[in-house]
């Protein structure tokens, strides 16, 4: 059995564990801090991570309830056409052993890496999480990164699939390396957000995210 650690440590919602830091403005305007800063017991670790050309496209593989299949791949399209020179493509594939991100219906396991998606404003309905497992060198995820996308409510209820759209798009840009949330309603990337589509903001990040030398990579497959 594979020897690893978790990340003690849960985003509280709608807080940001970053440090404000100078950021050179991307083609497309401004971006926001999409690293995870941590305290470590030699002092501040900086981790960022983008998804590799060898890696492409990224694998997913979606729980067959609730739509979830069609809400990924319309996440993946939503944010490959982000990118402009293919940075990043994804496929949804029928074996969830193959996968490099499995996305399921449920809360996720309490401990680790994982950033939630706060259940109230645009999408009250549902909430969502992703999480992310690092090897005990602690400088290397593996696989699979998992998703969690969460019904408050009963199947059907008003809402519910456009809820279920945005939160699976949102975790699928944690997915990719935006490792925290933007301090902006209007991003999509918001824990809160007030729209349901990938911003400018949100655009210029995940570009500034693959355009910077990762300080995490991911095992290989």
């Amino acid at each position: 059995m594979r020897r690893a650690r978790r990340l003690g440590l849960w985003i509280a919602v709608g807080s940001l564990l970053v440090a404000c830091a100078d950021i050179a403005e991307p083609s497309r305007g401004n971006a926001y801090e999409w690293r995870r800063i941590v305290t470590t017991g030699s002092g501040i670790d900086t981790l960022s991570f983008h998804w590799n050309a060898a890696d492409l496209p990224v694998r997913f593989w979606a729980e067959n309830s609730l739509n979830l299949p069609s809400h990924v791949q319309q996440g993946i399209e939503q944010w490959e056409a982000v990118f402009l020179y293919g940075e990043f493509s994804g496929t949804v594939v029928s074996d969830s052993s193959a996968a490099d991100v499995i996305v399921r219906v449920g809360i996720a396991p309490k401990g680790g890496f994982s950033i939630t998606r706060l259940a109230r404003g645009m999408a009250p309905e549902c909430q969502g999480a992703t999480d992310v497992e690092l090897a005990a060198s602690g400088n290397q995820i593996l696989r699979p990164i998992r998703i969690y996308v969460d019904p408050r409510f009963a199947p059907g209820s008003p809402g519910i699939d456009e809820c279920l759209a945005l939160t699976t798009t949102h975790e699928i840009g944690h997915a990719l390396g935006i490792f925290t949330h933007s301090p902006d309603p209007e991003d999509l990337m918001y824990a809160d957000p007030v729209v349901s589509t990938i911003s400018r903001r949100d655009r210029s990040t995940a570009e500034l995210a693959y355009h910077t030398p990762p300080t995490l990579s991911i095992e290989p497959r």
